[in-house]
């Protein structure tokens, strides 16, 4: 009897060992142009696993532009944007998507205006031609900021399209542009290559929100817990970043998965950490979106008829002031 019963024990054990693990869920994640530091939570919590802790796949795909990232989540081909600018919602829930904002990314804007080494302030660009990412995205109120601040308007310059800051800081290295706003490590990228940064987006947008998360509302109602899980990983993503001692580490990930040079990357984590870019939890600030969503009414973007509370799913994605 105890050689049967023992023998009974070994074969559930070898059985039990042999199962196969549970299936991984898949989340269509859509992304900006390519691999850069805006992305970096995901390339942390993939490098270190944790996704595949949480029972998630994530399945990354690059798409050129912003307004296309938000098309493509409304149409059902992506069921999450990873990060995009926070204007893209905004106009896509005035229009009636069914989309939402789930958090936010990036907290604050890390922009730079990168121009010609002959260029040497803001005002020197007048008559000059400047590549943004869209006439109805967080370039053109970014750059309705800084412009106006320097005493230009529309009309003194002209504006030239490039959906991601791959394809604008493409565009000043051929020469095509004068000047273009590009975020780390581009931007540093293009200071070692002798363009001049002759200003900081942040130091005339403040209070604006810089990128956010995105779902489409059909795939959070069937996803729910998915989605939770998904936001519990950015926070612990982020938290990794943050925390001393992972420096290092975070640099080398950034340079796998971006194929930029290390000091630009380098350069890029020591000022997102300064910057607290990376929003540490998904709560929002109700006035931050308010003042965003009055900035883009003031260039005539939308009608204004969205609030704060219409852009994220309650309970879900907590407004605080």
């Amino acid at each position: 009897m105890r050689c049967r019963l023992g023998l009974a024990i070994a074969m559930a054990c070898v059985l039990g060992a042999a199962a196969p693990a549970p299936a991984l869920e898949t989340i269509v994640t859509g992304m900006l142009g390519s691999p850069n530091s805006g992305g970096w939570p995901f390339f942390i919590a993939l490098k270190k696993g944790m996704f595949e802790a949480e029972g998630i796949k994530l399945d990354i795909v690059y798409v050129p532009t912003a307004p296309g990232l938000i098309q493509q989540l409304s149409a059902g081909s992506l069921d999450i944007v990873g990060t995009t600018g926070v204007v893209e919602p905004i106009h896509a829930v005035e229009k009636g998507a069914p989309v939402a904002l789930i958090r936010l990314m990036g907290a604050v804007s890390p922009y730079a205006m990168l121009a010609k080494p002959a260029i040497h302030k803001i005002e020197d660009l007048k008559g000059k031609t400047i590549s943004i990412g869209g006439m109805v995205d967080i370039n053109r109120i970014y750059l309705e900021r800084i412009m106006q601040a320097h005493g230009l308007f529309h009309g003194d310059y002209d504006i030239v399209i490039a959906g991601s800051t791959g394809a604008r800081f493409a565009a000043l290295k051929s020469g095509a542009v004068d000047a273009t706003m590009l975020v780390p490590p581009q931007s540093f990228t293009a200071e070692a290559e002798g363009f001049r940064n002759v200003g900081m987006i942040l130091d005339y947008a403040k209070d604006l929100p810089f990128s956010g998360a995105d779902v489409r509302l059909d795939w959070a109602a069937k996803h729910r817990d998915t989605l939770q899980r998904f936001l519990a990983v950015i926070d612990m993503s982020v938290a990794w970043f943050y925390a001393d001692g992972n420096r290092d580490e975070a640099i080398d990930i950034l340079v796998e998965a971006s194929h930029v040079g290390r000091e630009q990357v380098a350069q890029s984590y020591d000022f997102q950490k300064k910057l607290n870019y990376f929003a540490r939890t998904n709560e929002i600030s109700r006035t931050g979106l308010e003042h965003l969503i009055k900035a883009m009414k003031d260039l005539g973007d939308i009608q204004g008829t969205v609030t704060p509370e219409k852009l994220v799913i309650k309970d879900l994605t907590p407004l605080v002031e």
